[in-house]
């Protein structure tokens, strides 16, 4: 009797054992795959002077300034850009969302008497994204991004000039790096309304 038992056990394993091989072998999901959805907050860093430059001229030309009013950026700064993003990823590699966004610039300009003006701009912004991760392995990855969108300048320029502008703006992200599973860090490099450099925080759900 524990012979026939005995024989039908090892039966039964020799059976169950392509089967349990089969499932092994399986690769696990990635935590893209697991959670698709991924909320993110990060603090980004601009090119102050490039970025307050081109809104000066850009914003000079919508108010009607003439360029008589405006000789030259003396000195300014970005208090950085603080940002919040939401992604849903339709598979392990592509990602659906977007993001909004606040900077604060502020500014000496020069006129052509010499006289120097105090100006300041708050920026908001709301951008529609995509995101492709093209390497992960374990709790490493890798991915490209890029968004689309509209900002919203509400400045005063000048002391005689304030006003409220809508204008497109962009992001791309070449590199993008991710350390963690459910909760990880990340480190972008990229240009545009997030800034050249951009590090924070995601969670996975």
């Amino acid at each position: 009797m524990k012979k026939t038992l005995s024989v039908l056990l090892l039966c039964c394993l020799m059976m169950a054992a392509p089967t349990l091989k089969a499932q092994t072998s399986q690769p696990l999901p990635t935590i893209n795959e697991a959670c698709p959805h991924e909320v993110s907050a990060g603090y980004g860093i601009s090119l102050a002077g490039i970025a307050f430059n081109t809104l000066v001229d850009v914003a000079g030309k919508a108010l009607e300034i003439s360029e008589a009013d405006i000789a030259s950026v003396k000195s300014g700064g970005s208090r950085g850009i603080i940002n919040a993003g939401y992604l849903y990823h339709t598979s392990k590699v592509f990602a659906v969302g977007g993001n909004v966004g606040y900077n604060r610039l502020s500014v000496n300009l020069q006129d052509k008497t010499g006289s120097l003006t105090a100006a300041s701009a708050n920026i908001f912004f709301a951008m529609a994204g995509i995101k492709l991760n093209w390497f992960r392995y374990d709790i490493f990855g890798m991915y490209s991004k890029f968004g689309l969108g509209a900002m919203c300048i509400n400045g005063n320029l000048m002391e005689e000039y304030g006003d409220t502008l809508w204008l497109p703006t962009a992001q791309i992200t070449p590199i993008g790096m991710e350390i963690g599973r459910q909760l990880c860090g990340f480190l972008e490099l990229g240009a545009g309304m997030q800034g050249i450099l951009q590090a924070g925080v995601k969670y996975h759900f």
